[in-house]
């Protein structure tokens, strides 16, 4: 019996054993085991896990990097949105139409009871101013209405929902038994022997129960027609707008209708229409 491993003879036929396997570093514990250090190895050989390393960092990674915050822009104000109200005027109140104020919505009442008068309020000084419109029906038909020496143009006597004359001062006058056939209109004004007018004066539109809505004409530019007013049906109820403005030179009726889109009527010469 060999009492001393270490004396021991070598034993060939038990190489084969140690080139079955790849010796490797023992383990902490094994070492330990083997130089008697340790009266039971550990179970299962346990070898302790290595310490969680941190993961590297590119400096091109930003993911973590803290955002700095942008301040935003101030935000621009909202534009105000005019919100338009109509004017309107007391059963007998007055109104005067400018620049400022062009325009005066009528009750429903005082655009269907009655009758409308236009009338130029103007002296002598002004010249042969005569007055006029030119229409627009509900069904599309359109044309003028005027009174020029002894011929008249408007509406058939069937239609006659405005009709032209003459009294003391040149006057339109609109039938509102039957203002719901009329779109629209454009009242203007011109020379009869085609001089310049020097203007001047007033227009004045009355309604039945009295109220006055009044335009004066002094501020026009010379020349021998201007388109002063317009009036639109707006589901039963008249808008009055001042418009204010002289045709050019040479300028006459039918530059004026066609100037706010009455493009329909078919003319004779430059202030007569055909029909």
């Amino acid at each position: 019996m060999i009492s001393d491993p270490a004396s021991a003879p070598p034993r060939p036929e038990l190489a084969f054993l140690r080139r079955r396997f790849k010796p490797t570093a023992a383990s902490p514990a094994v070492t330990d085991f083997v130089a008697g250090r340790a009266e039971h190895p550990p179970r299962n050989h346990e070898v302790p896990a290595p310490a969680a390393q941190p993961a590297p960092t590119s400096s091109l990674d930003l993911s973590e990097a803290p955002i700095a915050s942008v301040p935003s822009a101030p935000s621009a104000p909202k534009p105000r949105i005019s919100v338009h109200s109509d004017r309107r005027i007391d059963a007998d109140g007055h109104n005067l139409l400018g620049v400022t104020e062009p325009t005066v919505t009528l009750t429903r009442v005082q655009s269907g009871i009655g009758q409308l008068a236009i009338e130029a309020v103007c002296s002598p000084e002004v010249g042969d101013l005569r007055l006029g419109a030119a229409y627009e029906l509900r069904d599309g038909s359109t044309s003028i209405v005027q009174l020029v020496g002894d011929r008249r143009f408007g509406p058939s006597a069937q239609r006659a929902v405005l009709v032209a004359g003459r009294d003391e001062y040149e006057h339109l006058r609109i039938d509102l038994r039957r203002c719901q056939e009329l779109q629209r209109l454009a009242v203007y004004a011109f020379s009869e022997s085609r001089a310049e007018l020097v203007w001047g004066g007033t227009l004045v539109v009355t309604t039945y129960g009295g109220a006055r809505i009044e335009l004066p004409l002094e501020t026009l530019h010379r020349g021998r027609a201007a388109v002063l007013l317009s009036i639109y049906n707006l589901d039963g109820e008249f808008v009055i707008r001042a418009e204010m403005e002289t045709l050019l030179e040479g300028g006459d009726v039918r530059e004026a209708a066609r100037a706010y889109g009455y493009d329909r009527i078919t003319w004779r010469d430059d202030r007569s229409p055909v029909g």
